[in-house]
């Protein structure tokens, strides 16, 4: 989507500037919140994220 967002901006800026400049800070926030979860999880824990089988 960020790509599709460049390359719109790049054509026509006065159309996409601003919503490729806010996507871009949304994907970067969700990017650092994954990365984030993903290094507080204890190996310990990781059983609780499993799911049961039937």
């Amino acid at each position: 989507m960020s790509q599709l967002l460049l390359r719109d901006a790049t054509k026509a800026p006065e159309l996409f500037d601003k919503s490729m400049k806010v996507y871009l800070n949304l994907a970067e926030a969700e990017v650092a919140k994954h990365y984030n979860f993903v290094k507080s999880v204890d190996v310990e824990a990781m059983e609780s994220y499993k799911q049961a089988r039937n």
